[in-house]
């Protein structure tokens, strides 16, 4: 990564999950790396260990804090609140994190004249009619999550138009790997506590494009290679669905319980879920040059050694 050398980068969300990947991958690349992130989901440990790494507790609603960290030539905004049911049960404070936030952002961009990486979701497509479904089919947001994403993009491509500002639009399907949340740790923990049976919310018939957090740093900083990804936007996922019954079956088997756990479904889900997320991903294979390599099967085997060694 020798196109970074000398760049000033920082990284909003950075103490997270996906982040702290990131700001692994960068910190060997850069001198001054910022990390900021108000550690509400994020851990200082997963970054202070890292080279060339400077941390700062803050909030992405403090504008006053944002514009005062030094000058930066890349910002990768990864910062959000990112659980449906929550968007759903606390719209207001979802829009605050993730629309005012992604503007304060922008706002410190445009002052350091940055180049954005701006993390969106899957779920600003909401339910697609569109199997595998492209970047071009448009916003049909299911959940007030997805909204505030869909208006987080706009926000990108308003000061992109109209304040020349260079921008990337990132859109991420279900991301997993060691330290990842989400269903495959929820299963974990459910089938530690009672191993005779492992409940699925929803029918199990709802599916998710999984995509491995190394394959989609590497999307990252493709991203910032030259200036191919300016002022576009990509779906990073593996290319490939899978029933969220089939995972169930895969981590049992994975357990090896197979004759053991029972798995049963509520049949009713949370508000703003979604049924399927099956993503296109040629446009980041031919404009990136971006192929994800490791499958489901080799990221579940991970997720499992990861969390047993931390149990």
């Amino acid at each position: 990564m020798k196109h970074l050398d000398g760049k000033k980068i920082f990284v909003t969300g950075g103490a997270g999950f996906i982040g702290s990947h990131l700001c692994k991958s960068l910190s060997s690349s850069t001198r001054k790396l910022t990390v900021y992130d108000n550690l509400s989901s994020g851990k200082v440990e997963n970054v202070k260990h890292l080279p060339n790494v400077h941390f700062v507790r803050g909030d992405i609603l403090d504008l006053k804090k944002l514009q005062s960290q030094d000058k930066a030539d890349l910002i990768f905004h990864l910062a959000a609140q990112v659980v449906v049911p929550y968007s759903m049960e606390n719209p207001i404070i979802d829009f605050e994190t993730n629309a005012r936030g992604t503007l304060n952002i922008l706002e410190k961009a445009r002052k350091d004249d940055a180049y954005l990486i701006f993390a969106s979701s899957a779920a600003v497509y909401g339910n697609p009619i569109e199997l595998p479904t492209s970047e071009e089919y448009g916003f049909h947001p299911f959940s007030c999550y997805g909204l505030s994403k869909v208006v987080g993009e706009q926000y990108c491509e308003m000061y992109s138009k109209q304040y020349g500002l260079d921008v990337a639009i990132m859109r991420f399907a279900n991301v997993i790997g060691p330290g990842c949340h989400g269903v495959i740790h929820d299963f974990l923990e459910k089938i530690d506590k009672n191993p005779d049976k492992l409940e699925i919310i929803g029918t199990g018939l709802q599916s998710r494009d999984f995509v491995h957090v190394s394959d989609v740093i590497k999307a990252l900083i493709l991203s910032t290679v030259g200036k191919k990804a300016i002022g576009k936007t990509y779906n990073l996922g593996y290319g490939k669905t899978t029933k969220i019954i089939d995972l169930a079956k895969m981590i049992i088997d994975l357990l090896n319980l197979t004759s053991k756990t029972a798995i049963t479904t509520t049949n009713v889900s949370w508000h703003g879920d979604v049924d399927t997320i099956w993503f296109n991903i040629s446009k980041a294979k031919k404009d990136l040059n971006w192929i994800p390599k490791i499958t489901l099967e080799d990221s579940v085997r991970e997720i499992i050694r990861n969390w047993r060694q931390e149990r």
